[in-house]
């Protein structure tokens, strides 16, 4: 399977993301580390660049640099240009906590026809230790967990055209798992103990989160895709 790291700008929230990442993953069940960098200005890029350095030898490690494509755009271009038939798909607010990818795949391996598997907390976190978690149903995941490539069988059916008060328009994520729904998508519950720093309500990640809206370095990404944007693709053996 492959990981997929999603980034652009907020440097504290990466150093602190990655770090917790590179940490917190068993490393034994992932082929392939994916970085996208969508144009970061803020020294993130080249952070990432360092970071994963600690992997390398150990797995196969892509650099993506991108132009604002925004992460459905994203998520269509990793699809098309890898073979992985499972993959994580995780954003650089994102922390994630011990052990996550293994119960993550503990769970896929109980429910074979789950096709996405949110980890998001949608309620609290539960109790320290590792209580038993299964899976509950529902209309749509976040854009943050595993995803198998078989869900993704119609590429261009992530990007539905529709006709919204007479014009066509594009849908993202999440609009797309809604008209699919011979997909199953589940939660994980109870959630794992994960956090968001983009919404954290207390300090320090409170103060940066506005710190960098109001730098231009954080930005809610359209859910449409840019065909004519260029990337650039950087292999590290």
């Amino acid at each position: 399977m492959e990981v997929v790291y999603l980034a652009w700008n907020r440097l504290e929230f990466t150093r602190k993301t990655f770090t917790t990442m590179l940490v917190n993953t068993n490393w034994n069940h992932v082929d392939r580390l994916v970085i996208y960098d969508d144009g970061s200005t803020d020294g993130t890029l080249e952070y990432l660049f360092h970071e994963a350095g600690l992997l390398h030898g150990r797995i196969q490690i892509t650099v993506v640099r991108t132009n604002r494509l925004g992460p459905v755009a994203i998520l269509t271009h990793y699809i098309r240009n890898s073979g992985a038939e499972l993959f994580a798909r995780i954003d650089n607010d994102t922390m994630l906590p011990p052990r996550w990818l293994d119960e993550c795949l503990e769970l896929l391996q109980q429910n074979p026809n789950v096709d996405l598997l949110g980890i998001e907390a949608r309620s609290e976190a539960a109790p320290s230790g590792p209580p038993p978690r299964g899976v509950v149903d529902t209309s749509y995941i976040g854009g943050i967990g595993l995803m198998k490539r078989r869900a993704f069988a119609d590429m261009m059916g992530i990007y539905p055209r529709v006709e919204v008060d007479g014009r066509s328009s594009r849908f993202g994520f999440e609009e797309w798992q809604g008209i699919h729904s011979d997909i199953r998508k589940v939660w994980i519950q109870p959630p794992l103990p994960v956090a968001l720093l983009n919404r954290v309500p207390f300090e320090p990640w409170m103060g940066l989160s506005k710190l960098y809206v109001a730098a231009g370095w954080q930005r809610a990404w359209p859910g449409y895709y840019e065909p004519h944007r260029n990337d650039l693709w950087d292999w590290w053996q």
